[in-house]
Order: C-alpha cells, then structure tokens, then sequence
C-alpha cells in the first residue's frame, strides 16, 4: 500500500456510493442530486463573471431557471444560452437541461424541494471534509 495515500473512511467510501447512485439516473433522487451538484459547480461551469450576475433558481422537468441581475445581463444570457445549456450538459448528464429559463424576478420559478435536498446531502458528505 502506497504509503502517501491516507484511507479512506467508512464515510468517504457510502459519500461515494452514494454519489454513484444518484449519478446514474436510476434513483428518484437523481434529479435532486444533479440540481445540487450543479448548484455547488455553478461558478466552475459558467466562470466568475457570470456566476456574480446570474444564479440557477430553479428546476423543473428538464427546464433549469437562471436568475440575472437586469435587463442588461438577461439580453448577454439569451446569447449565450445555448452554449450554457451545452456545456452543463457536457459536465454532468446528456440531455440534463433542455431549456433554459431566465427571470429578474426569483417568485416566477417553480417552488421545488431543492433546499430540503441541499441540507440532507451537506449532513451526509460535508464539503471540504475529507477526514
């Protein structure tokens, strides 16, 4: 055994089959897990320029709700829809975001269970511990 390598815990060894699990589109909690991870990437999949000026809100049935910060910002996003949708879609699933949606306004998405999700996930595998 490589004497560099820490082992890992009986935690690290469930967050990745876990992981595994809601990755392979077979668990109803797949959806849910997708939407947070992407939530968690955000800044790494769209940059920082974007990430402080529009932020996923919302998903529903393929459709990922992207709020922007004004009329200014939403006209930039339209033109680069395409080419986000591409590139999350690239990152995660195929076919994971069929649409994307932008609003100025957060009250005009869809209410979804994301947040209850978000807590159970960070309760199981916290970010940034690895111990």
């Amino acid at each position: 055994m490589d004497s560099n390598k820490k082992p890992k815990g009986k935690l690290s060894v469930g967050s990745e089959v876990l992981q595994s699990l809601f990755e392979n589109g077979k668990s109803p909690l797949s959806e849910q897990f997708m939407r947070w991870k992407l939530w968690a990437k955000w800044e790494e999949v769209v940059g920082s320029t974007i990430a402080k000026n529009a932020e996923p809100v919302g998903f529903q049935r393929g459709v990922l709700y992207v709020w922007v910060r004004n009329s200014t910002w939403m006209q930039q996003m339209i033109f680069m829809k395409d080419h986000i949708r591409d590139t999350i879609n690239q990152k995660f699933e195929k076919n994971f975001v069929k649409y994307i949606k932008f609003t100025l306004d957060r009250r005009e998405v869809p209410n979804s269970d994301q947040e209850g999700f978000r807590e159970m996930i960070q309760k199981i595998a916290p970010e940034g511990d690895d111990d």
